[in-house]
């Protein structure tokens, strides 16, 4: 079994903080994503890799196991050990209130890429034997689509117990929670497309009434769809508003101009004043979240400016700022 080293792989230090890992994981995130890179089997593998990295990183309680165990797995295994003599469950994804948890194929999510080569788990063995099974803890799935757990009755005894209804996490773009979107999943045979209301909110969950997994006497339960919000690197959604930071030329800061900006619905054109400060929000009005189920009422969308200087100076422009430097000392 081959030794992952996650950090390594998410390319951050072993004393990285918890901002840093989630930072860093987005933008390798989006980097590899293969909606990003159709057909390119080693961005696939790479972003499976920085998925099964992150899930453990981002989980404090996760992380102190892997850390403990991780780096001596090699001596841990060949000195007879095995996985029972941690109690690995208390780590690993447990369901709760009588439901059941499926295994949604991450081939419907991604194609082939979603499994391993054999037909597997898209997880590596050391995962697995370190966290019980390709079972995602309590962050749900990082590869973007719908995860589900498997669940088990409690007892002395820990034996498969089917029940009526199943829960699925799928990931939702924070650029759809503006106009709402229309994911379409394959649960076992069957396909199926939902439709993620504008304005839903992170964690919230979402019926599919009789399209659970089948219970006691071939009756079908209920699915419920657990929404988790994606947010680019850059944006982040406070209620029903909405802020952007953008970097802005130091030189434009000062002197004014047109800023050109990427906004999560398209392009915007922002006039920027003289003398504009660091962390200064340009608000645009209404064009934030949607109330949930009221799409006519909207938030705002905030456009915060971080100064940014210039990375090395040409001998002119150095002139010009000494020039600059003792007109303002006078």
């Amino acid at each position: 079994m081959e030794y992952k080293d996650y950090y390594k792989t998410l390319g951050v230090p072993r004393d990285a903080s918890q901002d840093e890992i989630k930072k860093k994981y987005r933008k390798m995130a989006a980097k590899f994503h293969p909606d990003k890179n159709p057909g390119n089997k080693k961005a696939e593998k790479k972003f499976k890799e920085v998925g099964e990295a992150y899930e453990v990183l981002k989980d404090p309680e996760k992380r102190k196991l892997y850390d403990k165990v991780g780096s001596d797995w090699k001596k841990y295994e060949q000195a007879g050990a095995s996985a029972d003599d941690f109690n690995w469950q208390q780590y690993a994804g447990r369901s709760g209130g009588g439901r059941q948890h499926v295994n949604i194929n991450m081939d419907d999510i991604f194609g082939a890429g979603g499994q391993s080569a054999g037909g597997g788990s898209p997880f590596s063995s050391f995962f697995e034997t370190l966290f019980g099974g390709g079972q995602y803890g309590n962050g749900g799935d990082p590869f973007g689509g719908a995860q589900t757990r498997q669940g088990y009755s409690t007892g002395t005894r820990r034996r498969a117990t089917p029940v009526a209804d199943s829960e699925a996490v799928v990931r939702v773009d924070l650029a759809d929670v503006l106009t709402g979107a229309e994911k379409q999943l394959r649960i076992g045979g069957e396909k199926m497309k939902v439709k993620i209301p504008a304005g839903i909110e992170d964690g919230k969950r979402l019926k599919l009434k009789g399209k659970g997994q089948a219970g006691p006497g071939g009756r079908r339960g209920d699915l419920y769809l657990k929404i988790k919000i994606t947010e680019p690197e850059g944006v982040e959604r406070k209620g029903k508003d909405i802020i952007q930071t953008v970097d802005l030329p130091v030189h434009k800061a000062a002197l004014g101009g047109a800023l050109t900006v990427d906004t999560l619905e398209g392009k915007v054109k922002l006039n920027i004043p003289e003398g504009t400060q660091n962390g200064k929000m340009f608000r645009l009005a209404e064009r934030g979240v949607p109330e949930f189920n009221k799409p006519g009422s909207r938030g705002n969308y905030y456009v915060k400016v971080s100064l940014q200087l210039p990375d090395q100076l040409t001998s002119k422009e150095k002139e010009l700022y000494k020039k600059l430097s003792e007109l303002r000392s006078e």
